[in-house]
C-alpha cells in the first residue's frame, strides 16, 4: 500500500516546443509520487480505506495514454503537506494558495535563480557542460541531476485530493460518498527566462458506491456484493469495501474527463485525408483514441487582445481508431455529423467524454391488461387500488446507455440499462384514496442499441429483457407497504433521433414490450422482503406489456457521480 497522501505531479516537455505546432498534439511528461493529498480526518466511518486500489483507478482515469510519468522530488513535498493539513476550508482557492506558496515557490525559487537561468541553455549548446553544472547545482539543491533536468523542462503541475470521504449504513444499505477535486497549474517562462505559474483548473467532482448488505444474486444464490470486477481482474469484497471502490471508480474517471477538457491536454490534429465527410488524422491507440470519440472541426483565429483561440465549426465521429502502435502512419477516420466540410489541413480537436449516453423518455403506453381484481390484496384489512381495468399507462424512462464499440469493434453499439417508471391509467377506489395507497409500474430491463447514421440524424434499433413490477404501496400501522407482482418482459423498438449539437439529441420513437405471465408476488414491509405463497396461475391473463409511443432527449455525459458498466472499461481495445 502507498504510504503517500500526496501528489503533486508535473507535466514535462521541452521548452524549444512549448508554443507547439498548430493542429499536432504534443506528447506531455508527467512526475508523479502516484496518489493524492486526503484532508486529515476526511475518511469518516469507514473500517478499511483500500489505498491500493484507490491508486489504481487513478492511475487508469487520470494517468492517461497522451501522458509520460516520473517521479517529482521528494524533499519539496514536506511543507505542502504541514501546511495543506492544517486547512479547514477545502476548496480548490484554499489547497490551491498552499500550492502555491509551497511546492510552486519551490520550484520558481530553483528555475529563476541566477545560477539556473544563467546555465540553462547550456543543455542545447553542450551536453557535457551541462551535466557537471546540473551534478553541483543538484547536489547543492539537495536534488538529483535528472530531477533538476525535470524542473528545467517543467510546464504543469497536477494535484488530485479529496475532502470527504463518508460511509453510511442505513438498515441494510451501505453507501460511501467521496468529495474532492483536482487542481492544474501551469508553469510559463517569459522571454527574459523567468518564471511564472498560473491556475488553469480548479474543478471539483463526487462519487457514490452503494451496496446492500447480505443480498444475493436471485439466479445464482451467490452474494452480490462479495467481488468487484474491473477487466479481467476480479477483487474479493465486503458490502463495504464494495462500495467504496464503486465511488472510487466513478471519482476518477470524472476526473479523467476533466484532465482531457483541458485545453492544452486536447487530442488535435491535422486532417491529412478529406473525401467529402470522411477525414483522417494521424492520432491513434497511443494517445488513447476510440471508436466512437467525438472530436470538433475548428478553425484557429485571433481575438480581440491578439491570443489565438480555436473556433468549433464542425463534429466529427470516429469510426475506425488507427493502430499507430504496430504502424506510426496508421491514421484514424472519422465521419462528420455536424458543420462545414474542410479540407486537407484543417484540424480536428477532442472532445472528451464519458463514453455514457443518459437518454430520457416520455411516453404512453396501450395494450396492457391489469384487471382491477388484481390490485386487491389483505393485510391487516382488505384493499382494492384500483376501481376499473387498466389498459394504458403514462410513463417516463431513464437510460444509461454503454457505447460498447471500443470493446467489440462495431461502431455505435450500445449496453443500455434501461429504468421505467409508470402510472397506469384507472380510477382509485375510496379505500385507496382515503389510505393514499397508489398503484405503479416500476421496470428494470438490460439491453442493447445500434445506432444507423446518415448525416446529423440516426436510426435506433433496440433489443431487451428484464423484470416488470407492478406495486400498490402505503402507509399501514406507522409502516411503510409495498404489494408487488413481478413478471419478465422482452422488449423492442426503433428511435428516429437528430442531433442538435455534439452532445444533445432528440428523438421520437415506438416500441413494443411483450409482458409475460407474473412470477412472483412480494410484499414489503418496512425493510422486510417477503415473497407469498400465492398461486402464480391466478394472474395468468395479467400483462404489464403493450405499444408504447415516446418522445425525448439524449445527452452524451461527461460526469456521472455513480459507477454504470466501469468494469468494462479496461476492455477497450478499438
Amino acid at each position: 500500500m502507498k504510504k503517500s497522501i500526496i501528489s503533486v505531479v508535473l507535466v514535462l516537455f521541452p521548452i524549444a516546443i512549448l508554443l507547439g505546432q498548430q493542429g499536432k498534439y504534443q506528447r506531455k511528461s508527467i512526475s508523479s509520487v502516484e496518489s493524492v493529498w486526503i484532508k486529515p480526518g476526511a475518511l469518516q466511518g469507514l473500517e478499511r480505506f483500500d489505498y491500493r486500489f484507490f491508486d489504481k483507478m487513478v492511475d487508469f482515469y487520470i494517468e492517461l495514454e497522451r501522458f509520460d510519468y516520473n517521479i517529482l522530488p521528494e524533499p519539496m513535498l514536506s511543507e505542502f503537506r504541514e501546511q495543506a493539513n492544517l486547512l479547514t476550508e477545502i476548496t480548490p482557492a484554499a489547497i490551491g494558495r498552499v500550492l502555491e506558496k509551497t511546492v510552486a515557490a519551490r520550484i520558481l525559487d530553483i528555475l529563476n535563480s541566477d545560477d539556473v537561468k544563467k546555465n540553462r541553455g547550456l543543455a542545447l549548446k553542450d551536453e557535457s557542460a551541462f551535466q557537471s553544472f546540473a551534478a553541483t547545482k543538484a547536489k547543492s539543491l539537495g536534488l538529483t541531476v535528472r530531477e533538476l533536468e525535470m524542473l528545467l523542462n517543467s510546464a504543469y503541475i497536477y494535484l488530485p485530493y479529496i475532502s470527504n470521504m463518508k460511509q453510511e449504513k442505513e438498515a441494510k444499505e451501505i453507501s460511501v460518498e467521496i468529495q474532492g477535486g483536482i487542481l492544474w497549474y501551469q508553469l510559463a517562462v517569459d522571454p527574459g527566462g523567468n518564471y511564472s505559474i498560473k491556475m488553469l483548473v480548479g474543478a471539483k467532482t463526487s462519487g457514490l458506491g452503494r451496496a446492500s448488505i447480505g443480498a444475493k444474486n436471485r439466479l445464482t444464490g451467490k452474494p452480490l456484493y462479495k467481488e468487484f470486477k474491473f477487466g479481467k481482474e476480479v477483487l474479493k469484497t465486503t458490502e463495504e469495501q464494495y462500495a467504496q471502490y464503486d465511488a472510487v471508480l466513478a471519482w476518477a474517471k470524472n476526473l479523467g474527463v476533466k484532465t482531457k477538457e483541458i485545453d492544452a491536454f486536447k487530442l488535435q490534429a491535422q486532417i491529412v485525408e478529406a473525401s467529402g465527410n470522411k477525414y483522417g488524422f494521424p492520432l491513434g491507440f497511443s494517445e488513447g483514441v476510440h471508436l466512437g470519440d467525438g472530436f470538433h472541426l475548428v478553425e484557429f483565429e485571433e481575438d480581440k487582445f491578439g491570443n489565438e483561440v480555436a473556433t468549433r465549426v464542425g463534429f466529427v465521429r470516429v469510426t475506425k481508431t488507427g493502430d499507430n502502435k504496430e504502424d506510426p502512419t496508421a491514421y484514424t477516420y472519422a465521419t462528420q455529423l455536424l458543420g462545414e466540410k474542410q479540407d486537407i489541413g484543417g484540424v480536428v480537436m477532442e472532445h472528451p467524454r464519458l463514453g455514457i449516453d443518459a437518454r430520457v423518455k416520455l411516453g404512453f403506453v396501450t395494450g396492457m391488461n391489469i384487471p382491477k381484481k388484481y390490485t386487491e390484496f389483505d393485510l391487516v384489512t382488505k384493499i382494492q387500488v384500483l376501481d376499473d381495468d387498466a389498459t394504458s399507462a403514462f410513463g417516463a424512462n431513464l437510460t444509461f446507455a454503454y457505447n460498447l464499440a471500443p470493446i467489440i469493434g462495431v461502431s455505435q453499439t450500445f449496453l443500455d440499462l434501461d429504468i421505467g417508471f409508470g402510472i397506469p391509467i384507472a380510477s382509485y377506489t375510496n379505500e385507496a384514496i382515503e389510505g393514499n395507497v397508489n398503484a405503479f409500474i416500476i421496470s428494470g430491463y438490460l439491453g442493447v442499441t445500434k445506432k444507423l447514421w446518415f448525416g446529423r440524424s440516426n436510426l435506433s434499433i433496440g433489443l431487451g429483457g428484464g423484470v416488470d413490477r407492478l406495486t400498490m404501496g402505503g402507509e399501514l400501522l406507522d409502516s411503510t407497504f409495498s404489494y408487488s407482482i413481478n413478471a419478465v418482459g422482452i422488449k423492442a423498438g426503433a428511435d428516429f433521433e437528430m442531433l442538435l449539437n455534439p452532445d444533445l439529441s432528440l428523438n421520437i420513437g415506438a416500441g413494443y414490450k411483450f409482458g409475460l405471465p407474473p412470477m412472483s408476488v412480494t410484499l414489503t414491509w418496512g425493510n422486510e422482503e417477503l415473497e407469498l405463497p400465492i398461486p402464480l396461475d391466478e394472474y395468468e391473463d395479467l400483462k404489464m406489456g403493450g405499444f408504447s409511443i415516446n418522445i425525448g432527449i439524449n445527452y452524451a455525459l461527461g460526469e456521472l457521480p455513480i459507477n454504470i458498466f466501469g468494469f468494462l472499461d479496461p476492455f477497450k481495445k478499438y
